[in-house]
């Protein structure tokens, strides 16, 4: 078995969700008392947070990599960033997310749903394209009151009820601007809304990113 390295904190909420949904996923595949090797790093979020407002991507790519060097360092076999945003420097760590699966269900539009810098940026746009499929993203009003949900509410560890009806109306949204499906760009989301929520079917990106990590881990093949 390879040892994953996962780089966390980013919310540690979000952390909770993959370490829990990869060794279960190791375990219901390996049996036993089977469990994924892993080596986690877990940032301080309120540091990682204060560079994302200022947007000051350099300083966090300087910062990840770093976290990445040491959990080579350490033995990890590959490195995971539990967190979609952080995703914005993944060419730099030259860690890729995984959203090849929506391919295989003949689905032509998605919407995408996440913090501004995962909607507004190219990285699952351009990457989804490249699978010839189109990705429609909410208005400009939607996207802060998303954003300001992520940041104030799912990173807490929470979500209100004021904020899970907006959060469908968005994705109703969606659905009448053509999304066939709707893409979970952040991991947290996932944590309170879930498929009988939601008008569209739902891709969520943390789900598609642990089942990747445990079939690398379980993999012979060399990396």
């Amino acid at each position: 078995m390879k040892t994953l390295g996962l780089i966390g904190g980013i919310s540690y909420h979000s952390t909770a969700v993959y370490y829990n949904l990869i060794n279960q996923l190791i375990n219901e595949k390996s049996g036993g008392n089977h469990a994924a090797k892993m080596l986690l790093y877990s940032v301080n979020y309120d540091d990682f947070k204060q560079l994302q407002t200022k947007n000051d991507w350099k300083q966090i790519e300087i910062m990840l990599s770093d976290i990445a060097i040491n959990l080579e360092n350490a033995g990890a076999d590959c490195i995971m960033l539990c967190c979609n945003t952080a995703h914005l420097i993944a060419n730099e760590l030259k860690q890729k997310i995984h959203i090849p699966e929506i391919a295989n269900h003949n689905i032509q539009k998605v919407g995408l749903v996440g913090t501004k810098f995962t909607m507004e940026d190219s990285f699952f746009v351009d990457r989804l394209a490249d699978t010839e499929i189109e990705t429609i993203i909410p208005n400009t009003i939607e996207r802060t009151l998303i954003h300001m949900a992520i940041l104030d509410e799912l990173s807490k560890g929470s979500l209100s009820a004021k904020s899970k009806e907006m959060f469908q109306l968005v994705i109703k949204n969606l659905k009448e601007k053509g999304a066939e499906a709707v893409v979970f760009g952040c991991t947290e989301i996932g944590m309170f809304i879930n498929q009988s929520d939601c008008e569209l079917k739902i891709f969520n990106t943390t789900i598609i990113h642990a089942n990747a990590a445990v079939e690398f881990s379980l993999s012979t093949k060399s990396n």
